[in-house]
């Protein structure tokens, strides 16, 4: 029986034909440019065709099954070092005058008032413990190189900035996509035409890159 050949063993590269078909096709749906795309693959190819294309899947599944985000947590401490006790007052009691009458009372101890409870704070806790367990088991890139994942469990401080400086930037380019396509919206509105491309050239030279 032959041995099938693995992803590395081919010449074959899924990513070229992706570009290609998106470069020669007017079509803009991705389901109808995949169908396109899996036309021109040819039958012994489609095992190294599913062996570069199940990371990106992969990875694709893990963020969309996470869950919702990180539980609440709460504020770090500001300061590191070693805990600081409550500090103790002491309370000089009234002087009597020599002329009273009578007996010098003698003070009265008073009880600590009992802790003020904070309404659901409990049930708070409890929640994000019983959600620890789940969450911490979550998948993470943290490291510029795309195959280096950890649990958010076993991350540290580096990987942890890391992975909240790669969902920054990730936030600033949706954020700058979605103002230069609002800039395009005016554009059309204040031309009044009906799409982009009917816009006056001397406009679309002007506007370049703005919906990348």
């Amino acid at each position: 029986m032959d041995r099938v050949r693995s992803a590395d063993e081919t010449d074959f590269n899924l990513r070229r034909l992706v570009r290609d078909v998106l470069a020669t096709s007017d079509l803009a749906d991705p389901h109808a440019l995949a169908g396109e795309v899996l036309d021109r693959i040819a039958d012994c190819d489609l095992r190294p065709a599913l062996g570069q294309v199940l990371a990106s899947m992969v990875r694709e599944e893990i963020r969309s099954h996470r869950g919702g985000g990180l539980p609440p947590l709460p504020s770090a401490p500001p300061f590191s070092g070693p805990p600081i006790g409550p500090r103790l007052t002491l309370h000089r009691q009234p002087q009597v005058m020599a002329e009273s009458p009578g007996p010098v009372p003698r003070p009265v101890a008073k009880s600590a008032p009992a802790p003020i409870r904070q309404p659901g704070r409990s049930a708070k806790v409890a929640a994000i413990r019983a959600a620890g367990p789940k969450w911490l088991e979550e998948r993470y890139n943290v490291g510029a190189d795309p195959r280096e994942w950890k649990r958010l469990g076993d991350c540290g401080l580096t990987e942890l900035m890391f992975a909240a400086g790669q969902r920054r930037e990730q936030a600033a380019r949706t954020s700058a996509a979605a103002e230069r396509l609002e800039a395009l919206a005016e554009l059309v509105r204040a031309h009044g035409v009906e799409r982009v491309r009917d816009l006056p050239e001397s406009v679309l030279s002007q506007v370049g890159g703005a919906a990348a």
